[in-house]
């Protein structure tokens, strides 16, 4: 069983999500994104590190032919957004007429969402949709993106857990965690 608190780099954290109610989660996503694409043959564009997590375990639910490729971006240092996406791993594959769904573990900014979008639409996929475990809709700063499928609608909290880090800690977690506030 897991620890219902946690410190990871002096900063303590307390179970908020068991992994229950995320795999719960998964599968009704999985579950949409089957509706939509099992005659497609899609391309799940991962993205690199957080995602990997959500995308193996929506992956294996999926039992339709489709094609998963690696992409790795990031606009976060520490606890916040720094508003500039920088693109460590670049998408190298033609997706030219295919459909594409863009796997991501937490979409709060969208500025890593947006970027990715306007990299894809410049390699004329037949269709791009984004699909996040995890959303905090009150973050969003790129008003016009829009993520089709969603695991869990999560408050502002810092979380951790489930691919999600702190300084490239916690992503082990089963469980999500959020930050307790302690001053």
């Amino acid at each position: 069983m897991a620890a219902e608190r946690i410190t990871i780099l002096g900063k303590t954290f307390e179970k908020t999500i068991p992994e229950a109610e995320i795999q719960e989660a998964v599968k009704n996503v999985a579950s949409r994104i089957k509706a939509d694409y099992e005659d497609k043959n899609p391309v799940f564009l991962v993205v690199l590190n957080g995602a990997f997590s959500f995308a193996a375990d929506l992956l294996r639910m999926l039992d339709f032919p489709c094609e998963y490729v690696f992409t790795k971006v990031n606009s976060y240092d520490g606890l916040a957004s720094t508003g500039k996406v920088i693109e460590h791993i670049p998408i190298l594959e033609d997706l030219a007429d295919r459909h594409v769904v863009v796997i991501e573990d937490i979409v709060e900014t969208g500025y890593s969402m947006q970027f990715l979008m306007e990299v894809l639409s410049k390699k004329s996929p037949a269709s791009a949709e984004i699909c996040a475990f995890s959303f905090k809709p009150e973050k969003l700063l790129v008003k016009d993106l829009k993520v089709k499928y969603v695991g869990m609608q999560l408050p502002d909290d810092f979380i951790v857990g489930y691919g999600l880090d702190y300084h490239h800690q916690g992503r082990y977690l089963r469980d999500i965690y959020s930050l307790v506030n302690e001053e």
